[in-house]
């Protein structure tokens, strides 16, 4: 790491949450393990007691904002109302680095030991690419015991090429760089800003192409990757039919199902490269777990998450569609020839 005598970068992230209070503690611990700061979480809808554990962790660094019902004025999705209130907030006005995170994305780190040394190791960056790793089911149906990244350590191949969402990256970037608002992979910018990618290296390709989501490279794996984003989009089977009745933030219109599983449940391979972060994280959650009222909080929402996934199987789409994701198991990952071949196919028929 370079050496330097300034402070570490001050870090907000901000995230959106309906229904996942059995996840923030742990989620939260590895965010604050990592280095990051604050934390403005915006609630819709809210069931589980998710509002209730945030308030308990506002000593933590958490501020929430309620939205109000999840479809609120039928304007645009959740997700995208909250990133344009967040963006003249005075927790992200106020903070050197930005970053807009699901709970269920994790930072995973090979080298820096955290997220102001990864920003120490590139100088001069206005925005760093934080790439995907899908991570599946790992065979599981039910939840079980743990946080998610000590529960889920099977993931897709590195530069897996197909399906395209593999290659989606989300960006940690400077206040006060050439951006105009939150965007939900990468901010909006006025100009081509420095932009780097996950290995160190400044990407001019990334900076001059606005609506570029995609960390591509024709299905090679990086070489010197220092930080991924494992996403565990699915977790386990029992955890994804309860996915399935919170809907998604930014398309409230669709609800995942089996073309969902399929498309992120890859299992072919054991990633630890996040093993390092973990004793820091477990620390942490003891720490917030020791706040009046959060692990009671946390309890709660367990109990309501337990109560709903019994609502749920005791339905007959709900008791077909868990069978059915039983029997679909886990992904495989075509060849990087094929997969270019697939996405080729794809763009020739959206002409």
């Amino acid at each position: 790491m370079p050496a330097s005598s300034d402070p570490p970068a001050s870090i907000t992230v901000v995230t959106c949450l309906r229904d996942e209070g059995p996840y923030i503690v742990d989620w939260l611990a590895h965010l604050r393990a990592l280095g990051v700061a604050r934390v403005l979480a915006f609630t819709n809808d809210c069931r589980d007691g998710t509002g209730a554990l945030l308030d308990a962790l506002a000593p933590a660094g958490v501020v929430q904002v309620p939205q109000g019902d999840v479809l609120g004025d039928g304007g645009p999705a959740p997700q995208w109302r909250a990133m344009a209130a967040a963006w003249d907030n005075e927790i992200c006005a106020g903070a050197d680095w930005l970053l807009h995170l699901d709970v269920d994305e994790f930072v995973a780190l090979d080298g820096p030991a955290c997220l102001p040394d990864l920003i120490a190791e590139m100088p001069g960056a206005q925005a760093i690419a934080l790439p995907w790793r899908l991570f599946g089911s790992a065979g599981r149906i039910e939840a079980g015991a743990g946080s998610v990244p000590e529960r889920f350590d099977r993931a897709a191949p590195v530069g897996l090429a197909y399906p395209a969402l593999a290659s989606f990256f989300k960006t940690l970037f400077r206040r006060d760089g050439p951006f105009t608002g939150f965007g939900i992979h990468r901010p909006r910018q006025s100009a081509p800003p420095a932009f780097f990618d996950d290995t160190g290296r400044r990407d001019d390709a990334l900076a001059t192409d606005p609506k570029r989501i995609l960390l591509w490279r024709g299905g090679a794996p990086p070489e010197g990757r220092r930080v991924q984003l494992n996403h565990y989009a699915v977790r386990s089977i029992h955890e994804f039919l309860l996915k399935r009745g919170r809907g998604l933030p930014n398309h409230t219109g669709k609800v995942p199902g089996l073309e969902y599983w399929v498309e992120r449940n890859f299992n072919q391979t054991t990633c630890e490269m996040i093993a390092p972060q973990l004793p820091g994280m477990r620390a942490e959650a003891m720490r917030l777990r020791d706040l009046p009222g959060v692990a009671a909080a946390e309890a709660a929402a367990w109990d309501w998450h337990r109560a709903e996934l019994a609502r749920v199987l005791a339905t007959e789409e709900g008791a077909r569609l868990c069978g059915r994701l039983v029997l679909a198991g886990g992904s495989l990952a075509p060849s990087a020839r094929l997969g270019r071949a697939l996405l080729d196919g794809m763009a020739r028929a959206r002409g």
